[in-house]
């Protein structure tokens, strides 16, 4: 296809952008806990065990609900399920906030956080199955991903932005009033902006076209890839901070990080529409990459934090609006049913990552914990790998 054609595509800016503001909103309860770290445990008497288990509660919680999640998301309509999540979101984040004391109390807030989360990443897919024409797919599921590094970069910016001046309580405030904005920009009829049928031709309505065995698979994989990451990006500016770095040049690190990784999810995605690519074999590349970029961060001190750090944000967290990607095309008759299912992976790989990344940390070292992050993304290169050659012999 030429570029001209291309470019002539509609692409529904009206259902994407509050699609993609729902999303944000709806991480930003774990990745801020993440960023504001060492603000929230010299607040709350936390240990790094303790903070990764809370950050792996909004997530395993997230995991849990999600292949419900994109069952309910296709029954009642993208708009309806977004405005859900936000509202969901706004009132982890608020409670947060307002009544976030002690231990039980947070736990308490991050697993609506969960559930609205969960609920936000489907209908957003939903959404731009529905809105988005074919061959803009790949530009938009980048740019849709390109939301969740944003809220990295979010948590991080907040750190001198936020908690160093103002206390960290009100970046939670911060994120529930982007959780406002984003739910009244919703539209309010979804016929209006809808180019897909909700059944293309050839696709069994709300059923994925992908076996549960291959989906599975990639669930896992996501699974073990998120892992990886997640715990390098929850931990990273305390391990900056650990090696000489301050509070306010850590943030920094991490928000130039996360927009290093959205701008490769938003040039990957655009990428994908003008060539033919494999995109699993790309995945899996992306993966084992970024599993290189953290040997040159465990290896190179200060250098290889700086170096290697942006090369794990680019390649080893750019890959996932790419999955998204894959398992829509994949599966248009239900793209919401089937992205709930692999991201049942996703988010029990956000869940396990930081506190296993943690606890290593905490009894061993930050090195041995960035061991553990390159075996799980060259294990999860592996698996990606497996479910292509598998997609070839059927």
């Amino acid at each position: 296809m030429s570029k001209r054609s291309l470019g002539s595509e509609r692409i529904a800016w009206r259902v994407i952008l509050p699609a993609f503001l729902a999303t944000t909103a709806g991480i930003l309860p774990g990745f801020l806990n993440a960023g504001l770290a060492v603000q929230i445990r010299a607040d709350l008497g936390l240990s790094l065990s303790r903070l990764g288990a809370l950050i792996g509660l909004f997530f395993a919680v997230s995991g849990l609900v999600s292949p419900v999640a994109g069952r309910w998301s296709e029954r009642l309509g993208w708009a309806t399920s977004l405005r859900i999540s936000v509202s969901l979101s706004a009132l982890s984040l608020l409670g947060i906030a307002w009544l976030g004391r002690d231990l039980p109390t947070l736990s308490v807030f991050l697993v609506i956080g969960g559930i609205g989360g969960a609920l936000g990443q489907v209908s957003s897919n939903l959404a731009v199955a529905r809105c988005v024409a074919g061959e803009r797919l790949g530009f938009v599921f980048g740019l849709r991903h390109a939301s969740v590094p944003a809220a990295a970069a979010l948590a991080g910016a907040a750190v001198p932005g936020i908690a160093l001046t103002v206390g960290w309580r009100w970046a939670f405030v911060g994120g529930a009033l982007l959780a406002v904005i984003a739910g009244v920009a919703v539209p309010a009829s979804e016929q209006r902006y809808s180019v897909n049928s909700p059944t293309p031709a050839g696709a069994s309505p709300g059923r994925p076209a992908t076996s549960m065995k291959l989906l599975v698979i990639l669930s896992i994989a996501v699974g073990v890839g998120i892992a990886g990451v997640d715990g390098f990006t929850a931990f990273l500016v305390s391990y900056s901070v650990d090696i000489g770095f301050g509070e306010t040049s850590a943030g920094l690190l991490l928000t130039v990080g996360s927009i290093t990784g959205m701008t490769a999810r938003l040039v990957f995605g655009w990428l994908i529409d003008f060539v033919h690519w494999r995109d699993l074999t790309t995945i899996a590349a992306m993966m084992a990459i970024g599993g290189a970029g953290v040997v040159v961060l465990n290896l190179g001190g200060t250098t290889g934090l700086l170096v290697g750090g942006m090369v794990v944000f680019a390649a080893g967290w750019g890959w996932s609006g790419l999955f998204t990607y894959a398992v829509v095309r994949a599966n248009p008759g239900a793209p919401a049913s089937a992205s709930g299912v692999t991201q049942v992976g996703k988010y029990f790989g956000a869940a396990t990552g930081p506190p296993l990344f943690g606890f290593i940390a905490e009894n061993a070292s930050f090195h041995v914990a960035y061991w553990f992050t390159t075996s799980v993304l060259v294990l999860a290169a592996f698996l990606i790998l497996y479910v292509r050659n598998q997609r070839v012999n059927e």
